[in-house]
């Protein structure tokens, strides 16, 4: 959007107030990709303004060329990738993890956490523009063509990332001798 320029120059002029209208623009959006990606957490709102921070320092990084909106939620994506890593490597306990348990058998419960913590890790052999295809329509549900546009590439370059990154995803699976049905 050109009026995205517009306030994006005067940020970078070093008008700071006029990065509350990014904030205020594109707040909803950048919680929805956080509750997309990471589920309804309790710091929603202290993720939410880590993100815009980052976002501010990272303005002198972003080109024109590319719409202001796909840029933040790349980095809103890619942050939420990077918090998933740091929770696989140290989970913690949540009043939400005890709920599954309770309407879970204990059994199925650890069975699943396990299958999607194992498919977080396989996903994450996969190289990054594959694995960021493959993520948003797998674990939040997009279509081709949102993706398309939240990525600003053609839906037929997704397809094909879709198709190659499920194609590496499966190979990496199966190196580890493990069977899934990812994808079919």
């Amino acid at each position: 959007m050109e009026e995205d320029q517009v306030i994006i120059a005067q940020v970078l002029q070093g008008n700071k107030e006029a990065y509350a209208e990014i904030i205020s623009r594109y707040h909803g959006k950048v919680i929805s990709v956080l509750r997309k990606m990471q589920g309804h957490t309790s710091n929603e709102q202290d993720t939410v303004q880590e993100i815009f921070i980052k976002t501010y320092y990272l303005l002198p990084n972003y080109k024109p060329t590319y719409t202001f909106s796909a840029w933040l939620y790349r980095i809103a994506a890619n942050y939420c990738v990077d918090e998933l890593r740091r929770r696989i490597r140290a989970p913690e306990l949540t009043h939400d993890h005890i709920e599954a348990v309770d309407h879970d058998t204990p059994e199925t419960s650890l069975l699943k956490k396990e299958e999607q913590l194992f498919l977080k890790e396989q996903m994450m052999s996969v190289e990054e523009k594959y694995r960021v295809v493959l993520e948003l329509r797998y674990l939040e549900h997009f279509s081709c063509e949102e993706i398309g546009e939240k990525l600003d590439i053609p839906s037929s370059t997704v397809r094909t990332r879709l198709s190659r990154g499920k194609d590496k995803l499966r190979t990496s699976i199966s190196r580890t001798g493990r069977r899934s049905d990812f994808g079919k």
